[in-house]
């Protein structure tokens, strides 16, 4: 990765300056997400993932009281069936949710009727530790694990996105959380920078193998956006990165094995957005398509898992 692009980056973040914010959420039909906000990504902040951003970081992190509060209040207002926690890059990454964070957020997760909980983390951050705790807390609850992972090919990964990532130890520990009867899953990216639109369909489904090979549970699947504050945006800001298209997504999705469909859920398709000020998120571009029709289609697509009733919705699009 260019070191222009990645100290562009890295100043882009200390632009943003701070927030007193202490969370947001997002439901999308299926899953509500609760996103605590943190001091910000350790990897984003050194000038990694030059794609990333889930907001403005804060100048603290958050405290046990302050998670009680938040998980009160989001759930006096839903009672989803599945609950996915994250924070501004791991939530269990203690240099944004401490430890004593963390054991106040699961012991008000287990007293919750919601069965199903999706933590999203770093992999380098899941050790026996971690997964001892979520055990001994919520052993009445299905566990998943959500994992970044983006592209299986490494010099994608290091050199366009600078995202390091082991895939020999990425995949002992999908085998850890497995061997505690936890799920896993992993985020796969559509729209891999400085390659051509062939070259990025056939890396996102060589990934989603690679992933499967590896009895990942479930791929979720995010079309590249390009958000305020990043690396990324730069490059677009100077011509040398185009928004992908709607119509190449759908391309991908219909060129994923069919064996594979079921195991599929689409992220940030268009339907979320991360707006500040100045700046607002570069969603994929529509080409001709209905964006009502085509936003339905994602989330028909997301709510029902069927296999068939999948690539019936594939064939009439």
């Amino acid at each position: 990765m260019n070191k222009k692009i990645i100290k562009e980056h890295i100043a882009l973040k200390t632009m943003k300056g701070f927030t007193n914010q202490k969370y947001e959420t997002f439901f999308d039909g299926k899953v509500l997400q609760i996103c605590f906000y943190s001091k910000g990504c350790r990897f984003s902040n050194n000038g990694n993932c030059i794609m990333c951003d889930y907001g403005i970081p804060r100048k603290t992190n958050l405290n046990p009281n302050d998670i009680k509060e938040i998980i009160k209040e989001v759930l006096s207002l839903k009672n989803p069936k599945v609950l996915l926690l994250n924070s501004l890059g791991s939530i269990f990454d203690n240099l944004e949710m401490p430890k004593e964070n963390i054991v106040t957020l699961l012991d008000c997760l287990s007293k919750t009727k919601i069965n199903t909980l999706v933590f999203e983390s770093h992999y380098t951050n899941i050790n026996k530790e971690i997964l001892e705790l979520l055990k001994e807390k919520l052993r009445l609850k299905e566990i998943e694990i959500e994992l970044g992972f983006e592209s299986y090919n490494d010099n994608y990964r290091r050199y366009y996105l600078n995202k390091i990532i082991d895939n020999k130890k990425f995949k002992e520990v999908i085998n850890l959380i497995k061997s505690y009867d936890f799920k896993t899953e992993a985020n796969c990216l559509f729209g891999m920078p400085f390659i051509s639109k062939d070259e990025q369909i056939k890396d996102t489904i060589e990934s989603i193998k690679w992933l499967l090979n590896c009895e990942v549970n479930l791929i979720n699947l995010f079309p590249m956006n390009i958000k305020p504050y990043t690396g990324l945006y730069k490059l677009y800001q100077q011509g040398l990165y185009k928004p992908i298209r709607h119509q190449d997504f759908i391309l991908l999705l219909k060129s994923i094995p069919k064996e594979y469909i079921d195991k599929i859920y689409l992220c940030w398709y268009g339907n979320r957005t991360l707006n500040y000020s100045s700046f607002k998120t570069i969603l994929p571009t529509l080409y001709g398509y209905d964006y009502q029709k085509l936003m339905n289609f994602y989330q028909d697509f997301n709510l029902h898992q069927d296999k068939d009733y999948r690539l019936k919705l594939l064939k009439n699009i």
